[in-house]
Formats: structure tokens, sequence, C-alpha cells
């Protein structure tokens, strides 16, 4: 196996040593104002949030990043380009509700940017800056050489993995019936990925609030699994 899908494989594990697997982003809130406790309501929460929640949006921004990222190679314009870059992040940063999620945006990213310099390539942000996940999965992307399609669908396909994830460990759900799902969506991952690829960032669109609601509420829990 090659170092790129090595990477490929390590970047959609919800094992990622990212700490990502620390978080259901409002799944665990939703699910107790909801009460869903059947495996199929899982699958529909994650199919309406592909079909048109914030994830579009993030999955977008991977392709804004990467074709910045060419452009920082121009020697000439480094300044102007990373202003781009940052800009555009704080952006994508400031369309989460959540302080919250950006807080694990930002944890998640960092510690992303840690484990790609273990493979050799430099970080592109002071420490102090806040980053999005976003950005950080496309720099691994760009940094390893995996083409825009597989960005999207590895990115997206990891999102669907953590939720499930977390839902195993919420909810009267065994792996096998995860797996499953997961497989039932491999197709929808594959159109709603093509989909971001081919359309201009501001022909998307999101319509889903209910996540944005309860990773807001998920620190009044009185108990929780997950952090906040």
């Amino acid at each position: 196996m090659n170092k790129n899908h090595l990477v490929k494989y390590l970047l959609i594990s919800p094992s990622l040593p990212v700490g990502g697997f620390c978080y259901s982003e409002g799944l665990e809130s939703y699910l107790k104002i909801k009460n869903l406790d059947e495996s199929e309501n899982i699958k529909n929460l994650i199919t309406n949030e592909l079909q048109i929640g914030q994830i579009r949006i993030e999955a977008r921004c991977l392709i804004e990043f990467f074709d910045i990222f060419k452009e920082l190679k121009d020697v000439n314009n480094v300044k102007n380009n990373k202003r781009k870059l940052l800009s555009l992040d704080k952006w994508l940063l400031s369309s989460r509700d959540a302080v919250e999620i950006r807080d694990q945006q930002n944890q998640m990213a960092k510690s992303l940017f840690e484990l790609t310099k273990e493979f050799g390539f430099e970080y592109l942000y002071e420490k102090n800056e806040s980053i999005s996940w976003s950005l950080a999965w496309s720099w691994a992307c760009f940094s390893f050489q995996i083409n825009k399609l597989e960005m999207v669908e590895n990115f997206i396909y990891a999102w669907t993995a953590n939720q499930l994830s977390a839902a195993i460990r919420l909810i009267p759900m065994g792996s096998i019936k995860a797996q499953t799902i997961q497989l039932e969506l491999l197709d929808l991952i594959s159109d709603v990925s093509q989909e971001i690829v081919d359309r201009n960032i501001n022909d998307l669109y999101v319509g889903n609030i209910s996540l944005s609601m309860a990773q807001q509420n998920h620190n009044d829990l009185y108990t929780k699994l997950f952090r906040n």
C-alpha cells in the first residue's frame, strides 16, 4: 500500500487521532429531544444533512482551499493568497452557529495539522489562529496529492462514519447495522460529492438548522457522553 492510500484510509477512519470520536456534533442532544431510538431515524438524519446541511458548504470549501494552495506556489503573491485563504476560513468558521462547533473544528484542525507535519509538511497558519476542519483536511489532501473528488467523498464519508460511530454509543444499534447504513449511503455520498465538485459555492444552499440548534443545546445536557 502506498502512502497516499494509507493517508486516505487514515482520514476516513472514525479513530483518526485528532479527537473527532469525542464529539457527536449535536447528535447526542438531538436524540434526547427527539427520542430517536431507531437506526432508520439516524439514517434519515444523516441523509437530510447531506442533502441540505452545512456539511455541503464545508465540503465545497475544501475545493476553494485546494485551489488557493496551488496559487501559494506563486512566490510573488504569497501574502495576498494567504490573506485570501484565511479570509475564506474565517468566513467558514463564522457560518457555524454554535461556539462549541467552532471550538471543535479548531481543535481537530490543529491536531490534523500536527499529524500532517509529522509526514513532513509544514504549517500554513500561526498557532494562535482559529482554523477550520475543512482547511486542515484540504491541506492534508493537497499535500498527499489526493484529487478533488476523492477529497470531498472521503470528507463526507468520514463525517457519516463519525455520526454512526456516535449513534452506536447512544442508541440500541449494533456495529453491523451501522456498517449496513454506511453501505446504503455510499451512492448518496457519491452523488452529493459530484454535485459539490461541479457546482459553484454560491449555488449551494443549506436549510437544515436542527443539528445547529442541537449543537448549541449540547452544553446544557445534564449528562453526556461526548464533549461539547
